[in-house]
């Protein structure tokens, strides 16, 4: 009788925490893994195997050795209590691996260590461990584990040829290190950033969201190219043609002002402007621009591309190309452009100035974001602006620049003659793509005699963006 209440009380309590035990450390696990994941910790990952694979690993080994009282030298209960250690050691590991890597802040010794160096650290850890275990629980010598697992490594790494030919050649990128994550590369064709190396392959982003993945191998016995070294600055070069009737030096004068001026254009390596070809229609320059970064270089690229068209278009030079066209009966070859009168048909009060026939007023377009007046960037002549808006900057008292106002259709501005103030006093920037008449300082001087009133509102105008330069000047940021 006695015996029989020992043994049913040495088994209430393995019932007991299978019944209750278990299910509040599937709770406490879960809550913990929902904490992890609301603060971006890597341990969710950890935690997640203890909960999904050690935990049933030991309930079950509880179930199988003190519940149904298999015995120890159950090969049952032998194969579950290795499985246990073994996913027990996984974990430990695991956890070492998150707290030690997983919250490692960059430019220290824990972040440079790759992932890929981890895993096989981790893994023949693991190894040695499973024979450890082996040799335990067993009871068998660890030189047996270690004849077993020679053999069973034959066999693996004759049917694996391929993979652990991936592993190697991984190992081998890892120690020579001739990428990083975050590195963009050019390998296979394929141009992108390297988001991950891992023990098969090299996970490389292209700029269209695109994965391509790259086996190790391909990358340790073929050529690759590396944007991101030996730095991180990128140079970019275009290639683009002008008309044979457009002196080169003038070309190559505008298209450096364009690559001097773009915002994110760095000036060390400097930019260039060489005539590179005599072509059929055309002579070729190529120009050449460093930026800080690859991320940087699409953006900054179409800035300038953009840009050339506008200063093309504004400075009377040619892009020419080969093309033909059939025309009708009194269809002209090209349209025709409206002439001065006709653009100033909604500001009557400028037409006298056409008059000057020895004067024809020059029409100009800028792009948004292009400066139209700076200290370096003289704007001559008195400019009506047509169509667009632009904003007007000073500096403060700490020399940096402020806007003081905006100014849009129907609206001037020009030089000291007519603007009444420094050049240097006011930028101008094109808001949106700007279209302006730009008037001989003669010709608009002789409007303004002839119209009072104009000379007034114009007057104004000035006197309020002078006083606002002023005021921008006492203020300190």
């Amino acid at each position: 009788m006695n015996t029989l209440l020992q043994q049913t009380i040495s088994n209430l309590w393995p019932a007991i925490f299978l019944a209750v035990g278990f299910p509040v450390v599937l709770l406490i696990l879960n809550e913990s893994i929902a904490a992890c994941n609301r603060a971006g910790l890597v341990l969710a990952r950890t935690l997640r195997s203890i909960r999904n694979l050690v935990a049933p690993a030991l309930a079950l080994l509880i179930f199988v050795r003190y519940i149904i009282e298999l015995p120890q030298s159950s090969a049952l209960v032998r194969v579950i209590e290795t499985g246990f250690w073994v996913l027990l050691l996984y974990a430990l590991l695991g956890v070492v691996n998150d707290l030690v890597f997983g919250s490692a802040r960059s430019d220290t010794w824990r972040e440079k260590v790759p992932k890929l160096f981890r895993d096989l650290v981790r893994a023949l850890l693991v190894a040695v461990g499973a024979m450890v275990i082996y040799s335990q629980v067993w009871g068998r010598e660890i030189e047996g584990a270690l004849a077993a697992l020679g053999v069973g490594s034959i066999v693996i790494g004759l049917a694996l040829q391929e993979p652990l030919g991936n592993i190697v050649s991984g190992l081998m990128l890892l120690f020579e290190r001739p990428l990083n994550v975050g590195d963009w590369v050019i390998a296979e064709g394929v141009t992108g950033r390297v988001i991950e190396i891992n023990w098969r392959s090299v996970h490389i982003e292209t700029p269209t969201r695109e994965l391509q993945i790259i086996p190790n191998v391909s990358l340790y016995k073929g050529p690759f190219t590396n944007l991101s070294r030996p730095t991180t600055a990128r140079t970019e070069r275009i290639e683009i043609g002008f008309s044979y009737d457009d002196p080169p030096n003038r070309v190559k004068s505008l298209m450096m002002g364009i690559l001097t001026t773009t915002e994110g254009v760095i000036q060390q390596p400097p930019p260039s402007v060489r005539t590179f070809n005599y072509a059929d229609f055309s002579i070729i320059y190529r120009l050449s621009f460093t930026v800080d970064s690859m991320e940087d270089l699409p953006e900054i690229r179409d800035s300038i591309m953009t840009r050339i068209w506008y200063v093309v278009k504004r400075e009377g030079i040619t892009i020419p190309f080969p093309i033909a066209f059939e025309y009708g009966p009194g269809e002209s070859p090209t349209p025709t452009p409206p002439t001065p009168a006709q653009l100033l048909s909604s500001y009557p009060r400028f037409k006298p100035a056409l008059k000057h026939e020895e004067s024809e007023p020059l029409v100009k377009v800028y792009a948004a974001g292009e400066t139209v007046q700076d200290a370096e960037l003289k704007f001559k002549g008195f400019a009506l602006i047509l169509e667009g808006r632009a904003k007007l900057l000073s500096t403060d008292a700490n020399g940096k620049a402020i806007q003081i106002g905006e100014i849009g259709a129907g609206e001037c501005f020009g030089d000291q003659l007519t603007a009444g103030a420094s050049v240097s006093d006011i930028g101008i920037i094109a808001i949106e793509d700007l279209k302006i008449m730009v008037f001989e300082d003669e010709v608009i001087g002789d409007l303004l005699n002839q119209s009072p009133v104009l000379a007034d509102e114009i007057g104004d105008a000035i006197e309020l963006r002078r006083q606002a330069a002023q005021s921008a000047r006492r203020m300190r940021g």
